[in-house]
């Protein structure tokens, strides 16, 4: 399955780029499951934590131009964006 990636900050790297093509060998993959998967393999991708030491996710998805739940099972050629989770005082 082929996947567009689209990093807001803090994730992305300042400098790097802020979109990726990803290749999945498995066709059954949730936002879930995609969020370990980048947690894993794009360490040298994302300059901020997708899941923390409390394996709390730090960000949403939007895929395709909608919010989406983490239970959603991605299609092939989708866009999925990772939104930060913003908090301020």
């Amino acid at each position: 399955m082929n996947l567009t990636i689209k990093i807001l900050p803090p994730y992305v790297k300042k400098g790097e780029l802020d979109e990726y093509m990803l290749q999945l060998k498995e066709q059954n993959v949730d936002l879930q499951q995609l969020a370990w998967h980048l947690s894993r393999e794009w360490i040298d991708k994302l300059n901020y934590v997708l899941i923390d030491d409390k394996n709390r996710l730090t960000a949403e998805f939007i895929v395709n131009g909608s919010h989406a739940s983490l239970d959603l099972l991605l299609k092939e050629g989708d866009h999925v964006t990772i939104v930060p989770y913003i908090c301020g005082g």
